[in-house]
């Protein structure tokens, strides 16, 4: 079996064009590329190498003009040689077995120095130690925990409005005392729940104020039509956060007034990162379970009058 051997093939530059094909010049089979200065596939490059290595020397047993095809090349081996010749092959750039040698190691030195600084690089790239691992791993699952992917709990909130004022401002009024209470009573047990009330009295009276403004429009009425479904949504959130930050490792040895100033400060942040998980960039709009709870920027807006803007 003849070595492997290491072609010094050299390419032209219009070779590279990818829409030009490839075709051997000597029997018209798929060409590899440039060898030994023409373009031709493995059989006619390594039939030309031994050719030229072994100094042979061949004889046309037919009329010395043979059509060298991929289904014949091997049929007259004395035409196949003229044509390698004629293409442009020179036995100039055939490497002896010593520079052939050379060239594959230094190859493989190549590749073996590449692989010492990939191994190298990949050594110093930092690590996190078994503590950090445990944290992630722990903070992970508070989030599955607190986080519910199906969203099955939006149909327990009072439907989202999306068309038109809501009317009755005592009812609505009403139904807000009603989740403002409902809250607190789930917050009862947490050093937020004073910080919480606050808030959803601040929403309520606001809520208030807009719906017995006497300069209140019909349109500004229906900017509020999304309140109570929103307000459920938020207080939702805020629950799961809260859940969240019990299960994060030291955050109930902290005192109630530490624990309150980093909810104050971060709930919401938590609520828009979580609220990406089901953002959709095509059509802009967060899907949560079904078509009622696909909410889009203008909903959200439909919670909030011109003159004021809903926080938590």
């Amino acid at each position: 079996m003849e070595p492997t051997v290491v072609s010094t093939s050299t390419v032209a530059p219009d070779e590279f064009d990818r829409n030009v094909p490839r075709i051997c010049g000597v029997c018209g089979d798929k060409a590899t590329g440039f060898h030994f200065n023409a373009m031709t596939c493995e059989g006619c490059k390594g039939f030309f190498r031994r050719s030229m290595k072994r100094k042979a020397t061949f004889t046309c047993p037919f009329n010395g003009s043979c059509t060298i095809t991929k289904d014949n090349r091997r049929h007259c081996q004395a035409c196949r040689l003229k044509r390698c010749v004629d293409i442009g092959m020179m036995k100039e750039f055939i490497l002896t077995d010593e520079e052939v040698q050379r060239k594959k190691d230094l190859i493989q030195r190549r590749k073996d120095e590449e692989a010492q600084r990939e191994a190298e690089k990949e050594a110093r790239r930092p690590r996190l130690t078994e503590e950090q691992s445990q944290i992630i791993a722990t903070l992970v699952e508070a989030h599955h925990k607190t986080y519910d992917d199906s969203y099955s709990d939006f149909c327990r909130f009072r439907p989202p409005v999306r068309e038109g004022p809501v009317t009755r401002s005592a009812s609505r009024a009403a139904s807000l005392h009603s989740l403002s209470d409902a809250s607190s009573d789930s917050f009862s047990h947490s050093p937020e729940s004073v910080d919480t009330k606050m808030n959803f009295n601040n929403l309520l009276m606001m809520y208030q104020d807009q719906g017995s403004s006497p300069d209140s429009s019909e349109e500004e009425g229906s900017s509020f039509s999304m309140l109570p479904h929103l307000a459920d949504l938020v207080s939702y959130s805020i629950q799961k956060v809260i859940g969240f930050a019990k299960m994060i490792p030291g955050f109930r040895e902290l005192t109630a007034e530490d624990q309150i100033a980093l909810l104050k400060s971060s709930a919401i942040e938590v609520i828009m990162l979580r609220s990406n998980q089901s953002f959709n960039l095509e059509d802009m709009s967060w899907s949560c379970g079904g078509p009622d709870f696909k909410y889009q920027i203008s909903d959200v807006t439909k919670g909030q009058s011109k003159h004021h803007k809903i926080s938590y």
